[in-house]
This record gives structure tokens, sequence and C-alpha cells, in this order.
């Protein structure tokens, strides 16, 4: 039986520079092509059922307006010697969750919008059908770049193990924007280390002591590597990035755009929406 993993795109939580008009994961990496469909882009590549973009309600429009609601798996989105193509063709639904409001301005970084996402995922899909509950998650960032494409070699080995991408020996747990599988026992693990890692309001609850104000909900201030610190990744599987360029700053992205690196919009990345019932195809 085909295995079904859930990307998860982590959009909101991060704290950049760029002061646009529009959000950060909407930067442009080449003409026509964002930093947030590259992120959807890996996630087909790396073989998932369905993909979960975690963003806030005010990012949500302009990113689904770009994004679509559903893409089509790489591998058979275009096969030369089928007869017919499009009955072969496989596409991945992609849905849009915020974070929970109790969650704003306590803990949402970046990383909390992955594990967030990975646990909203697990819940609306196993309450549906056990049938349906995900095997693991693939965390794709949008505010790294690396070519996509180079994931689906180790398709498979995403499937079937856990798996990490590095680049000079680095991994997320080195801040490093790079894709990565979890369980949901490292989800329920990563979930529980919460209050353990950060403070709340309260310096002392039973004397009504609050913390000052600077103090209160340290949890939003972390990265990826103080979240991700206490997941074991010895027998992970590994596949080596070469070339990869942070984007999460504006003298990152400069940097990134001066580079001679070859950025092209894959093929499949379409916007399209699910037709309501009782409407047909459009031609």
């Amino acid at each position: 039986m085909k295995k079904h993993i859930a990307g998860i795109v982590p959009v909101s939580g991060l704290r950049a520079d760029f002061n646009m008009p529009w959000h950060e994961s909407l930067m442009p990496i080449s003409p026509g092509y964002l930093a947030i469909e590259r992120a959807v882009a890996e996630c087909a590549y790396a073989g998932c059922s369905t993909i979960w973009i975690v963003c806030n309600d005010d990012v949500t429009p302009l990113v689904r307006y770009q994004v679509g609601e559903k893409i089509q798996d790489p591998v058979y989105a275009y096969r030369h010697f089928e007869h017919c193509k499009n009955d072969v063709k496989r596409p991945i639904r992609i849905y849009y969750t915020p974070l929970a409001i109790r969650d704003i301005n306590k803990r949402d970084n970046l990383a909390w919008s992955a594990i967030f996402g990975a646990k909203t995922a697990h819940n609306i899909s196993k309450r549906i059908s056990k049938w349906l509950t995900p095997d693991k998650f693939y965390i794709s960032w949008p505010y790294g770049y690396y070519d996509p494409s180079c994931v689906r070699e180790h398709r498979k080995t995403i499937l079937e193990t856990d798996f990490i991408f590095t680049h000079d020996s680095k991994t997320i747990k080195d801040n490093l924007y790079l894709g990565a599988t979890l369980r949901i026992d490292q989800i329920n693990q990563l979930m529980g280390e919460v209050r353990q890692k950060s403070t709340g309001m309260w310096k002392d609850r039973e004397k009504k002591e609050r913390l000052p104000i600077t103090d209160r909900f340290s949890y939003r201030n972390f990265d990826l590597s103080t979240v991700f610190d206490s997941i074991d990744i010895k027998n992970y599987q590994h596949g080596e990035i070469r070339k990869y360029y942070p984007i999460d700053s504006w003298e990152k992205y400069k940097y990134f755009l001066s580079s001679e690196e070859e950025v092209n919009k894959p093929f499949f990345l379409n916007t399209s929406e699910w037709n309501e019932i009782g409407y047909d195809e459009e031609v």
C-alpha cells in the first residue's frame, strides 16, 4: 500500500527585514516563480500525497491565489509514451491551515508552524479515516533555496525511511532551511517540550508574580536549532545539497540574486483549483 506522506510548508513565524507590501514567502526567486512555490514543488518531488501550507488568515488569500489548491505529481504529470496521459496523472491536494489563536505572540515561530501544521494534518486526516492518516511528514521551507528537482532522486528513500538533507554536514538543527521528515511521535515530543524549554507568563503563579513583558513566552523567539535540537537524527538517511542559499533576510536575498545560479520554474506548477460539485472540468 502506498504510504501517505504529508508535506508541511511553514509560512508564518519568520522574523524578517524585507518590509514589503507582500509576505516574505512571496518573494520572487526568478520571473514568475516565488519562494513559496519552490517549497511546494519540493514536497511534490518528495512524493507527498497532500501538502499543508501553514499561514495566518491575513496571508492565506494571496498565497492561495498564487499557489492554488492542487498541483500534479511531477513523476506522473507527463508520460510521453502513455496513450491516455490524463488517466495516469496524480493530483496533489493543497490545504491551508492557520496557527491557533492561542499561539499568536506566544509560540508562533517558524519551527512551531511546522510542528503545528503536522499535528493539524494528522488530526484532521485521522478523523476522516485511519487510512488517510499520514505515515510521516516532510517539512519544506520557503526561506532557503536549492533546486527542488534534486529531491526526486531521494524520493523512494524519503518514502521508506527517516530522511534529512544536509549542506556542508549541517541540517535544520543548524538553522538551515533544508527538507527533513518527522514522525508523529517526534511531533508529539516537540509539542511536549514547549513548556520545558520556554517561559510562560508567570514567575511565581502562587504568589501571582508575573515575568517582565520582554521575558514572557520566550518560545516565540526560538530558532530552528533551539526547537529541533532534541530530535535524534543518528539513524536518518542523508542527502547532500551542494548549492544552498538562505533567503530569510534582505542581505542574504541580495546575495542569492547576485549569484549565477540558474533558477527555472518547474513545469507542473500551474495554479489550479478544484471545481465545485456539479461543475465539469474546463478543457
